[in-house]
């Protein structure tokens, strides 16, 4: 029996929109923009000569037609998904290869990866790490990266994740004896990149004067300058997000609240098509929401403290 020619592209593309009840929606998991999963989905309707949708100005609803046919869509494009997987028997489709900073491994990863393995009990994350942020990612060995850095690699997707605000802190005892921040000048600074430029940053962007950037010792990683201020030894710069644990323990502590919002930021990286793949696209899914809800919760706690 002869098939006639299907436009593929178009059902695939209805299928996720009719699904997520959202074009939006539709073209993140799709990775195109949200008017091309719009000429999509019109271009199969006039294929079919039938309306799928009802577009409201916020909203989209499916039409009996659109329901009939996402029906019949969603279990086959499934068992296509299911088939080409068989196909392939590769022995990683189960194992997810993620790489990010140190730091925000640490500090926005690992404590929340519990909630990623119980909803895929049957993918096995394997997350590594590193300390330059300008060293390249090899993508045949990693499926997904976060990547921390003020500019974007043209040939790779990025999607960004969350900014970076900057504050200085430091352990509660040091933090009586700063009464002003020109205080800072008299205490030790601390550093985790050879470049100092965190707290150049943060001294231009609050037009504070008198407090030499230059000085102070420098470690390997946010992590072990953070400790080392945990210690009493002085004051590092760092965000917010990175010191929940060291503030609840009151380890650490804000001397000047006075944030300035740094030229870099954290963004997912990966190559064009990768979402493709069932795993790289759940851990996708899955951060961006860890960091929505992160950021709404932030947002309430501000407010609660402005009222």
């Amino acid at each position: 029996m002869k098939r006639r020619p299907l436009p593929l592209n178009a059902l695939r593309a209805f299928e996720v929109a009719g699904r997520l009840e959202s074009f939006t929606k539709a073209s993140h998991e799709l990775n195109v923009t949200q008017g091309a999963v719009s000429r999509q989905v019109q271009h199969l309707e006039e294929v079919l000569g039938r309306k799928l949708f009802e577009r409201h100005h916020r909203s989209l609803r499916l039409t009996r037609a659109g329901r009939n046919l996402l029906v019949s869509l969603t279990p086959a494009f499934d068992a296509i998904e299911n088939a080409v997987a068989k196909v392939e028997d590769r022995a990683d489709d189960t194992q997810l290869s993620v790489l990010a900073p140190l730091t925000f491994s640490m500090r926005w990863i690992v404590p929340r990866l519990g909630r990623f393995q119980m909803e895929y009990p049957d993918l096995q994350v394997q997350l590594g790490t590193y300390n330059d942020d300008k060293a390249p990612v090899d993508f045949n060995e990693v499926d997904i990266a976060v990547r921390f850095a003020d500019a974007q690699d043209d040939e790779l997707v990025h999607e960004f994740l969350t900014g970076e605000r900057l504050l200085p802190v430091c352990h509660p005892d040091l933090a009586k004896q700063l009464k002003t921040p020109q205080d800072l000048s008299g205490v030790t600074l601390l550093h985790c990149s050879a470049q100092r430029e965190d707290w150049r940053i943060w001294l231009n962007g609050t037009g504070i004067k008198g407090v030499n950037a230059q000085r102070g010792p420098v470690f390997a990683t946010l992590d072990m300058a953070m400790e080392a201020a945990a210690s009493g030894f002085g004051v590092v710069i760092s965000d917010p997000a990175m010191i929940g644990e060291y503030v609840v323990t009151n380890r650490l502590t804000v001397p000047f609240d006075l944030p300035v919002d740094s030229p870099y930021a954290y963004s997912l990286c990966y190559p064009q098509g990768r979402l493709e793949r069932r795993k790289v696209r759940a851990f996708r899914n899955w951060l961006m929401g860890e960091i929505k809800l992160e950021t709404e919760r932030r947002k309430l706690s501000q407010k609660d403290q402005n009222t």
